[in-house]
Formats: C-alpha cells, sequence, structure tokens
C-alpha cells in the first residue's frame, strides 16, 4: 500500500515537472527566436477597403448586393430614385435647344443685315457718281452763267440737281452707317447668346452626370462589407453606403521595436504564419520602412516638453510585400488578420 503511494507521488510528480519543462519551451519558443532573425507578432494583414459613396441625394430604390458577396467591377450595387433627375436633365435639354434657336435667329437676322450692308455700299457708289455727274455739270452752267450762254434757270435747275444728288450720297452713307451699328449690335448679341448656349449646354452635362450618379457601382473586384442600409432610405451627397475589401493588393505591416531596425533593410527576406491559417507559412520581401514611428502618427501627439520619467520604446511600420506564395493561400488572407514575422537577415 505504501509502495503504491509512493509509485503514485513519483508519477505525479514526474507529471508535474514535464508540464513545467512544456510551458518553459513553450515560454522560450515565444520569446526567444534562434538565428538571425528579427521577429514580432505585432503586425496584421492589410487590403485597401475602398468606401461606397453616393454623389447626390435621394431615397434609395434598390440594393443588388449583399453581406459578404463577392463582386465585380462595374457590377451595380445601389440604385437611387432618379425620377428628379430625369426631369431637370429634361428641363436642361429644352433650355438648350431653346438657346441654340435663339442663335439661329440672330444668325439669321445678320446674314440680311449683312446682304443690306451690300446693297448700302453699292448704292452709295452710285449716289457718289451721279453726285460727281451733277457736280460737273453744275460748275460748266455756273461758268456759262458767268458768260451769260445760258439762262439763270438753266443754272438754278443744274445746282438742284447737284444739291439733290448729294443729298442722296449723304442719305446712302448715314444707311450703310445704320445698317452697320445694326450688325455690330446683331454681333454683341449673338456673343452673348453663344455664352448662353455654352451655359444652357453646361446645364444639360451636369444633368446627365447627376442622373448617371443614381447608378452606384462597385469600383473594384472584391467583398463587400457590411449592409447597413436599405430600400427607402434617404441619403446625401458624400455618405457612405457600404465597404468594398478589394481583391487585388495585399500587404503585411509589422511594428518592429526601434532596436530591431539595424537588422531590417528593404529586400530582406519574411517568414510569417497566421493563427487563423495554421499549417501554412508565408514568405515576403521588406518593400519599405515607414520614416516616422507609429506614435509620430498619432491625432494627439505626445508631449515631452516636460520630460519622460519612463522611456517608452517605439515600435516602426514595416510593409512587407507577400511574394513567392500560391494563390489560393493568398487569398485565405483577410484584413486585419495577426500574424507573426521574421524577418532573416
Amino acid at each position: 500500500m505504501v509502495n503504491n503511494k509512493k509509485l503514485i507521488k513519483r508519477i505525479y510528480n514526474v507529471v508535474i515537472i514535464v508540464l513545467l519543462l512544456a510551458l518553459v519551451v513553450y515560454a522560450l519558443s515565444r520569446l526567444v527566436h534562434w538565428g538571425n532573425v528579427e521577429y514580432t507578432d505585432d503586425a496584421q494583414v492589410q487590403r485597401h477597403i475602398t468606401p461606397v459613396n453616393t454623389r447626390v441625394q435621394g431615397f434609395i430604390k434598390e440594393i443588388r448586393f449583399e453581406e459578404y458577396q463577392h463582386v465585380k467591377k462595374g457590377d451595380t450595387l445601389v440604385i437611387i430614385e432618379d425620377a428628379e433627375y430625369r426631369l431637370q436633365l429634361a428641363q436642361a435639354e429644352a433650355n438648350y435647344r431653346g438657346s441654340r434657336s435663339g442663335s439661329s435667329a440672330i444668325t439669321a437676322g445678320m446674314n440680311t443685315t449683312t446682304s443690306n450692308v451690300r446693297v448700302a455700299s453699292a448704292g452709295i457708289e452710285e449716289a457718289r457718281v451721279n453726285m460727281d455727274n451733277a457736280k460737273k455739270d453744275f460748275d460748266r452752267y455756273a461758268a456759262l452763267l458767268d458768260r451769260d450762254a445760258v439762262t439763270r434757270q438753266q443754272y438754278d435747275n443744274a445746282k438742284a440737281r447737284y444739291e439733290a444728288a448729294r443729298a442722296r450720297y449723304e442719305q446712302a452713307k448715314a444707311s450703310r452707317k445704320s445698317t452697320s451699328l445694326i450688325k455690330t449690335e446683331q454681333a454683341e448679341r449673338l456673343n452673348q447668346n453663344s455664352a448662353g448656349v455654352s451655359v444652357a449646354e453646361a446645364a444639360v452635362n451636369l444633368a446627365r452626370l447627376n442622373l448617371s450618379y443614381t447608378v452606384i457601382v462597385a469600383t473594384c473586384d472584391g467583398v463587400m462589407g457590411r449592409k447597413d442600409i436599405h430600400v427607402g432610405q434617404l441619403v446625401q451627397p458624400g455618405q457612405m453606403l457600404a465597404r468594398i475589401v478589394d481583391d487585388g493588393q495585399v500587404w503585411v505591416i509589422a511594428n518592429y521595436r526601434e532596436t530591431q531596425l539595424k537588422h531590417i533593410a528593404v529586400g530582406s527576406d519574411v517568414e510569417f504564419t497566421a493563427d487563423a491559417l495554421p499549417g501554412i507559412t508565408y514568405k515576403g520581401k521588406v518593400e519599405s520602412l515607414s520614416p516616422a514611428t507609429g506614435s509620430a502618427y498619432s491625432m494627439v501627439a505626445a508631449d515631452n516638453a516636460t520630460g519622460n520619467f519612463v522611456k517608452v520604446e517605439q515600435r516602426v511600420p514595416v510593409r512587407i510585400a507577400i511574394i513567392g506564395n500560391k494563390p489560393e493561400d493568398v487569398a485565405k488572407l483577410k484584413a486585419g488578420l495577426n500574424v507573426e514575422t521574421e524577418v532573416n537577415y
């Protein structure tokens, strides 16, 4: 009986010792990493998470995605009620057509005025020739009158014809000037109307653009996040409707202690594992090192003006590119997963 108790006690002690040794080995494996490596477990998988925002105000008419659904770039996600924007486009197009019609009418008037100017110019030339001929006759009759070769009545008739021809010439010049002023005014009106046509055309393009914004599409291939919207909900410009986790680029951000940086350089080989994916060891390379510590990017920077009594070791973000792995293994890396990284040096 006594021997059995001693045996049980010895077995119990051996089990305790084995457990303690296992605990020590585990602790050493977590805290001590043999070889030329720099280790950290302060690292996360990163992917681009793109917000889906609306650009126009309106009520949600349709929602064409589900939570965590895979979508392709260009897939329709949300449709906003577009009746108001269709009316705005129709109104803008009507205003544009009206402006174009006004320009056409002014252009036709300018063409008529231009013809009138040419006719007036020809009339001026004709009146000038008639005036010159009448002037010659008047001068001849004046010379003959001095020699009593013509009567006073003949002289007066020649003078009257000359003055009438001169009056018609002056009238023709005034008419052409008036017509030219009308043409100038029409040109100014055409310029003003052309500006109005440009404004109306811009309004059409804006209305058409706003109408296109009522259909919200995926901007990349990826997986949709949570769906916190519902049909009939009023949304405002800039409001975020959902998020897309991009299927494209994936990388790791590892936060290494400042004392470890001496062994880390761009191009260094990296191996890392994820708790969520046991049995898979990923490979990568150091792509870049942050120019500032993580705390330097915080919204409220630490104020050390009075001095720190306790020195806090800083960490520097290191970007790791994932290279040389199976695509199906890389696809399993979800944004935000914690990983443990080892940089070889």
